[in-house]
């Protein structure tokens, strides 16, 4: 099951969350890393958010990338995600959101269809660390400009700071968590 992420709703819920928690665009490019112009063109529906960018933004507004994507972001305490929960496509992936309970945070699990021969762009960054599993087919991860090619059933863990980005030469599918550096995010929220 795929759904499309509809870019004109995606940015409102950023603009939503922003502003439900009293911060200006200044604010969240700097607990984000994002530039001030590149979140007013994501909040406008201008320009596409990276997973990365996702995850950052997530975090800097405290709340869970799938609420960014529109999915309900009330939950209970102990969730749980079939395999065939509805996917996003965005840039080439089919993004899966698979982790969230109730206020929950500080990590992202996502399963994701990298489609064969997807165009690489621009390497993704953001605060905190990844971890990769490939489930099946074969991975392609750049990371700090170095290739790598990552089998089914190995696992990557790297910082996400340093550039990376993911490509196949067939349908592979990944289990990627993203776990976020909270620790610094307060400071500017008062």
């Amino acid at each position: 099951m795929t759904s499309v992420v509809d870019l004109d709703a995606v940015g409102p819920r950023l603009k939503s969350a922003r502003e439900a928690r009293g911060l200006t665009l200044d604010q969240v490019a700097e607990l984000s890393g994002l530039s001030k112009a590149h979140l007013s063109r994501l909040e406008s529906g201008e320009r596409q958010a990276s997973i990365g960018a996702l995850v950052d933004l997530a975090a800097a507004l405290s709340v869970r990338v799938s609420t960014i994507l529109g999915e309900d972001g009330a939950g209970p305490e102990l969730a749980t995600f079939p395999v065939d929960v509805p996917r996003h496509s965005a840039g080439g992936l089919e993004i899966a959101v698979c982790s969230g309970f109730l206020n929950s945070g500080s990590i992202e699990a996502l399963r994701v269809r990298v489609k064969p021969n997807r165009p690489g762009g621009v390497p993704a960054q953001h605060r905190g660390e990844e971890w990769l599993y490939v489930l099946s087919g074969t991975l392609q991860l750049e990371y700090d400009d170095v290739k790598y090619s990552i089998p089914a059933h190995t696992a990557v863990h790297f910082n996400a700071a340093r550039p990376h980005r993911m490509t196949s030469r067939v349908v592979t599918e990944v289990l990627l968590v993203a776990a976020t550096d909270q620790t610094d995010l307060a400071r500017i929220r008062h």
